[in-house]
C-alpha cells in the first residue's frame, strides 16, 4: 500500500505542473478582470490578497473539501485573470467568487471551464450570482482565442442550471458521475453575442498586443 501511495506521487506532482503550465500559457494572453457592481456588491478580480479569502470560502460550498494545490497556485499566479470575487460593499468582506481554468477538453475546443461559482447564502436570491456570471462572461468575450465558456451542472440543481439556460448556455451532453451520484449536464456557453457589443475592447492570443502586466 504504503509502495502504490509513493508511485502515484510522480504522477500527482506531473498533473499539477501541466494544470498550471497550461493555465499561465493561455492567461498570459488576457487581460484583468475588469471591476464592476451589482446590488450591494462589487466584483473584483482576484488579486494575491485575496486569494488567502477564495481558499477559506471553498470548503463551505463543497461539504469541507479543501481547494486543491494547483488550483491554489493558479489563484496565486493568476487569479487576477481567471478568479472573478465578489465583496461585500459595506463591509468589504469576501462573499463569493467565480473561479475559471482551462481543461484539456477546453484547449481542444477554445472555451474556458467555469469549474466552481458560489456566493454565501444571504446574498443568494437578488440576482447577484447571475450577475456576476454574466461579468466573467464579458470579460472572456474579449479575448478573440476564447470563443465560448464550459460549466457542469448536476440536473437537480435547478437553479443553477435555470441560471445557465438564461446567460445563453446550451446542452452538449448529459452523464452520469459515478462520484458524485448524480446525472449531470455539460454546457457551453457561445460567447459571439457577449463580443459583438465589445469592439475595439478584444484581444487577440498575441501576448504582444497586450501591455506587458504581471500575472
Amino acid at each position: 500500500m504504503i509502495i502504490k501511495r509513493f508511485l502515484r506521487i510522480p504522477k500527482t506532482v506531473f498533473s499539477i505542473v501541466l494544470f498550471l503550465i497550461r493555465n499561465l500559457w493561455k492567461a498570459k494572453s488576457m487581460p484583468i478582470i475588469p471591476k464592476g457592481k451589482a446590488e450591494g456588491v462589487e466584483f473584483l478580480p482576484c488579486t494575491k490578497d485575496l486569494a488567502p479569502c477564495i481558499v477559506r470560502l471553498y470548503p463551505g460550498f463543497h461539504k469541507g473539501t479543501k481547494l486543491g494545490i494547483a488550483k491554489r497556485a493558479m489563484l496565486r499566479l493568476a487569479g487576477r485573470k481567471l478568479c472573478l470575487v465578489v465583496e461585500d460593499a459595506i463591509n468589504k468582506r469576501v462573499v463569493g467568487y467565480s473561479l475559471y481554468y482551462f481543461n484539456y477538453r477546453d484547449i481542444r475546443e477554445k472555451t474556458v471551464h467555469e469549474g466552481d461559482t458560489g456566493i454565501l447564502p444571504e446574498f443568494q436570491g437578488r440576482g447577484i450570482g447571475t450577475a456576476q456570471r454574466l461579468h466573467a462572461l464579458r470579460h472572456f468575450a474579449r479575448c478573440q482565442f476564447i470563443e465560448g465558456v464550459s460549466s457542469r451542472v448536476s440536473l437537480n440543481n435547478l437553479a443553477s442550471l435555470k441560471s445557465n439556460l438564461k446567460l445563453g448556455f446550451k446542452e452538449k451532453e448529459r452523464y452520469y458521475d459515478p462520484i458524485m451520484g448524480e446525472e449531470r449536464v455539460y454546457l457551453v456557453c457561445d460567447l459571439a453575442p457577449y463580443r459583438e457589443s465589445l469592439g475595439s475592447e478584444i484581444i487577440d492570443e498575441n501576448p504582444q498586443t497586450l501591455e506587458r502586466e504581471n500575472l
